[in-house]
């Protein structure tokens, strides 16, 4: 008699199931050589009737007479009702049984007539791994979706800006709803770190579980990590914006010039640093303007101008309307 466990590479209970056959053809003092044998390649587990790791066979034929008729030989993980090691009465009836029943060769279950079941295709126990795997890559780029409509009300307005579109209302309407994209971020964020690393595939009493790929599940955590990046780097995109267009300018030092005349007024819409440093600089366009600060955090701009020639009321109006924003009075002074 010949006891054979195969198995695949990495299989954790592989080895539980060896010393399993190996006790009980001890403890029932029979004659029988407990062999392991390592299923490599799907084509390995077809040509050997492979079921899944570890799958027992006594002299050819497997140790669960409801296994003998099927044919959904898969290079996989097996349980054995909930667990993942066959239960040591199973292998004791195999062993000690007179005929072990047909094989998926033999097109009947012993009595003459054909019950064997219908092929099923190896494919099928890798569904809920495939599912599994997209669940996880969709709430993570969901996540960073979501980021990027959470930071919309900094970048996009630039970005209608330099298309040379009007971006009025855009910041507004998008700042509003910041909060709640970014919770929503986060809670498809978490999700995705439970469903890549947490979560394990259901696999039915007596079937064939698909073995996650090892190159795919790597490439899904590298992923997952480049999303947490990337919905971090949205996430506080309105916090830098400033600095990585340059930032804002400070009030220049000659205010007490007779030369300079100061201008101070509010600015209606800024949503970050970005619209402050994207007014001052439309600012700076204007003729006469030897400089300006705008202040995001007080919604207010301060203009330096050429006192011989200060530039109107209308062109720093229209020059702040340009950048897409408003102003919404003026103190100090009033250009005309």
């Amino acid at each position: 008699m010949k006891i054979q466990v195969l198995y695949f590479e990495g299989c954790p209970n592989h080895q539980p199931a060896v010393d399993m056959a190996r006790s009980v053809v001890a403890e029932l003092g029979i004659g029988a050589v407990v062999e392991d044998v390592e299923v490599k390649t799907q084509a390995d587990a077809e040509r050997l009737r492979f079921f899944g790791s570890p799958t027992i066979q006594v002299d050819g034929v497997d140790i669960e007479p409801e296994a003998r008729s099927r044919t959904d030989y898969a290079f996989s993980c097996r349980m054995y009702g909930t667990e993942g090691v066959p239960p040591r009465e199973i292998l004791v009836r195999a062993v000690t049984e007179d005929d072990p029943g047909p094989t998926p060769d033999s097109g009947c279950c012993g009595n003459g007539s054909n019950c064997c079941s219908e092929p099923q295709t190896p494919e099928d126990s890798k569904t809920s791994h495939n599912l599994t795997d997209r669940a996880g890559l969709a709430a993570a780029g969901g996540s960073v979706v979501s980021a990027m409509v959470a930071s919309a009300c900094c970048w996009l307005p630039l970005l209608l800006i330099a298309l040379g579109l009007s971006a009025g209302g855009v910041s507004s309407w998008f700042a509003q709803w910041r909060p709640l994209f970014l919770v929503v971020a986060a809670v498809l964020l978490c999700a995705g770190f439970y469903i890549i690393y947490l979560r394990k595939s259901a696999c039915e009493p007596s079937s064939a579980c698909a073995v996650p790929n090892p190159k795919l599940r790597r490439f899904n955590r590298v992923m997952f990590w480049v999303a947490t990046v990337a919905v971090l780097g949205f996430s506080f995109f309105p916090n830098y914006a400033g600095y990585l267009i340059g930032g804002t300018a400070t009030s220049d030092s000659s205010t007490g010039d007779a030369n300079v005349a100061n201008v101070t007024f509010h600015v209606q819409g800024m949503t970050c640093e970005a619209c402050a440093t994207h007014i001052q600089r439309e600012l700076m366009k204007v003729p006469g303007v030897k400089n300006a600060s705008v202040s995001y955090s007080e919604s207010q701009a301060t203009v330096n101008t050429d006192a011989s020639s200060p530039p109107s009321r209308d062109s720093l109006v229209e020059a702040v309307e340009r950048a897409g924003y408003k102003v919404v009075d003026e103190r100090h002074q009033t250009l005309d």
